[in-house]
């Protein structure tokens, strides 16, 4: 059985995600770029519900 492209990035989103909150930073400067890093994921996720 094949997986779909859309399939396949909603599963490698999801991971990112899972590992971005796993590893969230504490100093400002890192948490501005995982902050906006994680927007990016959550907004293109958005596009698949």
């Amino acid at each position: 059985m094949r997986i779909k492209k859309s399939e396949k990035r909603h599963q490698e989103l999801l991971k990112e995600k899972k590992e971005l909150e796993k590893n969230r930073p504490h100093e400002i400067d890192e948490m501005r770029r995982w902050k906006h890093t994680m927007g990016k994921i959550l907004q293109e996720l958005e596009l698949y519900n």
